[in-house]
Parts: structure tokens; C-alpha cells; sequence
């Protein structure tokens, strides 16, 4: 890239000038189509809103446990509601957040006060149909706790098929005339064609993701804990070590929606110079009495695919106290986050036939929106002039 001027000090050599010229946006050794680079990539974790019936983070109803866990335990565990107001800065609540604490704490009053305000013969029919609620709560524990199981059960009978595919995929399994090379780039084809997914893959992603030769899902052992594993297969690359690189999402045993706990992801193994996920800046600092100058390189963090292995945190409001904007940010990442692994669960692994040849694709997200007719946009654009 061309080079970029940091500053200028006062003439003569009295202040500091820095040149920085950016030596690589993460990678070395890639080239780019004609030489050229091209627009920056969307952000990873940029929120997009998936199909109905795929992510229950689209209906705004997705919510975050504030004290993620390992391995997240039957109850117990509360949501993180990120609508709620921020701590602010100094660590110290604010008030918005101790007005809804009170909310909280004046319902449970309420709903006290309206049993005791009963006649005595219907509050003791009233705790009676209390402990049958809770009869039925522990029989819809028992219900998710079989459709799990039912999950795994499936999923073992679809592994022999998935692992046909492979072999197909690969060339080792040869169909009718078929000459051994199976498909090339067939994974990266199919996540291109799952808007959720190609939205965070730049163009130095690709050069890595054509040495994926698998992509596998799993629902969690009851004993590790609820929820699903991601495994992506490569082969020897001159990226990274790494031969599996894998994404697990632990979530809480809620009866309503669905609550993340926490995501781990796998630690890549950079080959020196192969990190796409950071830029390597190179500094130019001129001495400020104008005798020499030094070199400083340093690195930041950029777009790509491979952030999808780090994911973001779940805050502890009272250990990372966060203003409302950051908070913001944070929930959108988490969603998006959410949604991508969703995606892969959910669409991707099970049919990625259908993504790869462009038969399977998003329209089912235009659903979630009303179409407006002419006269409808010109109402709407009326009253924004009107606004203005």
C-alpha cells in the first residue's frame, strides 16, 4: 500500500514526523487479483438478522448469561439482558440499572402481596397449582434433555453419509465418471453462497479456506454440557499448524430462548508472517532534534474469517463495567456471532450440496420484512423531508 503520513512536526526539525507504511494486512506471500486490493471485506460479527425458524437472536429474544461457565449447569445460571442501561465508566451502577433491579424486586412484592390478599382456602389452591407448575417445568426439562438425545441419535445415523461425502469430495470415492479429483474448493464455495457467512470472508480468507476438506457438527455429551461443536478439517497448509480448528457454543437449559453462556474457540497457530486476522503497521519516526530516524512495527487487528475462532466475551456487568454504546456493540457482535454458528449448524453442515451449487440461498430472510409499494415509499420519504 501506498504510503500514509502520520503527522508533521513544526519546520526546521523541532517536532516529531512519523511515515507509516502498512507492510502487510495480515498475510504475506498472497497476492490479490491484478495486484490490486480490493475494498475492505463487511466487519466480522456485523449483525445481520437470520431466517425465521434458524436464529432466535433475529426476533430480539436471544439473551446472554452474565457469568459464562465451562460447561453450563440444568439452572441457575440468569440471562444478561443486553437492552438493559450500562454500568458507567467508573465502575459505579447507574441509576437506570438499580431502577430495574427494584422493577424486579417490587413484581416479586406484588405477586407476595396479591397471594396473602387472597382468602386462605384459595392461597392454599394456589400452592398446590404451584407445586404441579413445577411438576410441569421438571417434565419440559425431561422433554429437552430426550430431544437432545434424539439429536445425538441422528446424528450418529447421518455420519456414515456425511463421511461419503467426503470421500467423495475428496476423490477417493470415485461415482460414475468421476476421474478422482472430487471437487475443488467445495466448502469455500458453499460458505460464499450463505450470505450470514460470506459477509465475513476476505479475499486473503480464501487463499486459507481452500485447504478445508470438512466441516462437521455435534451436539454436546450431556456430561460436557448443552449445546453444539463446530469442527473445520484442514489439510497441510502454509498458514497454520492447526489440523482442526473448532467452535463450541454452551448454552443454558432454558425452557423459553434460547440463552448462550459462553463460545470458545480454538487458539490458531500462525505460520510467522500468516496471520490474517492482523495487519503488520511499520512506523518511520524521525528524532526530534532531526539527527536519524527509527523503525517501529506493531499490529493490528483486521477482518477476517478467522476472528469467527476468537469470540467475543460475555460481560460481567459488575467486573467489566460497559457504556450503553460499547454494550451495544458487544450484543451485536455476540448475535452475529451466535447466528454465524447457527448458520453452520443449521444450513451449511447438513446441506452443503445445496449451498455450494447456489440452489439453497437467503430469500426465506425477506419474510421478516413487509414489501412497500410505490406509494408507500413516497409517504415514507415525505415525512422524512417533512423530519428534516
Amino acid at each position: 500500500m501506498g504510503k500514509k503520513k502520520s503527522g508533521k512536526g513544526p519546520q526546521g526539525g523541532a517536532g516529531p514526523a512519523d511515515d507509516e507504511d502498512e507492510l502487510a494486512e495480515g498475510v504475506e506471500g498472497v497476492e490479490l487479483e491484478d495486484g490490486k486490493t480490493k475494498s475492505p471485506a463487511p466487519a466480522p460479527f456485523s449483525f445481520t438478522p437470520a431466517p425465521k425458524g434458524q436464529s432466535p437472536a433475529s426476533a430480539g429474544n436471544f439473551s446472554f448469561a452474565a457469568q459464562p461457565a465451562a460447561a453450563p449447569a440444568g439452572g441457575g445460571a440468569f440471562s444478561f439482558n443486553f437492552n438493559a442501561p450500562a454500568a458507567t465508566a467508573d465502575g459505579e451502577e447507574d441509576g437506570d440499572v438499580d431502577d430495574q433491579d427494584d422493577e424486579e424486586i417490587d413484581k416479586e412484592k406484588l405477586v407476595e402481596e396479591f397471594i396473602k390478599s387472597l382468602p386462605e382456602p384459595v392461597q392454599a389452591c394456589v400452592a398446590a397449582l404451584n407445586e404441579l407448575d413445577d411438576e410441569v417445568s421438571t417434565l419440559e426439562a425431561a422433554y429437552r434433555k430426550e430431544m437432545r438425545e434424539l439429536e445425538r441419535k441422528y446424528e450418529g445415523l447421518e455420519a456414515p453419509i456425511f463421511e461419503k461425502r467426503k470421500a467423495i469430495l475428496s476423490g477417493e470415492q470415485k461415482p460414475d465418471k468421476a476421474d478422482g479429483t472430487g471437487v475443488p474448493d467445495f466448502w469455500l464455495g458453499a460458505m460464499q453462497n450463505c450470505s450470514m457467512i460470506a459477509a465475513n470472508i476476505t479475499e486473503k480468507d480464501e487463499a486459507i479456506l481452500k485447504s478445508l476438506t470438512n466441516i462437521t457438527s455435534q451436539t454436546l455429551p450431556e456430561e460436557t454440557g448443552i449445546g453444539f461443536k463446530l469442527t473445520f478439517h484442514f489439510k497441510e497448509n502454509e498458514f497454520f499448524t492447526n489440523k482442526e480448528l473448532t467452535k463450541t457454543y454452551f448454552m443454558a437449559d432454558a425452557s423459553d430462548d434460547p440463552v448462550l453462556e459462553n463460545a470458545e474457540g480454538t487458539e490458531i497457530d500462525w505460520a510467522p508472517g500468516k496471520n490474517v486476522t492482523v495487519k503488520i503497521l511499520k512506523k518511520n519516526q524521525r528524532n526530534k532534534k532531526g539527527k536519524g530516524t527509527r523503525t517501529v512495527t506493531k499490529t493490528e487487528p483486521c477482518e477476517s474469517f478467522f476472528n469467527f475462532f476468537s469470540p467475543p466475551k460475555i460481560p460481567n456487568p459488575e467486573e467489566e463495567p460497559m457504556e450503553e454504546e460499547e454494550l451495544e456493540q458487544r450484543q451485536m457482535e455476540l448475535e452475529s456471532d451466535y447466528e454465524m454458528g447457527i448458520a453452520f449448524q443449521e444450513r451449511l453442515v447438513p446441506h452443503a450440496i445445496k449451498w455450494f451449487t447456489g440452489e439453497a440461498d437467503d430469500d426465506e430472510d425477506d419474510e421478516d420484512y413487509e414489501d412497500y409499494d410505490e406509494e408507500d415509499m413516497e409517504g415514507m420519504d415525505s415525512v422524512s423531508s417533512e423530519g428534516e
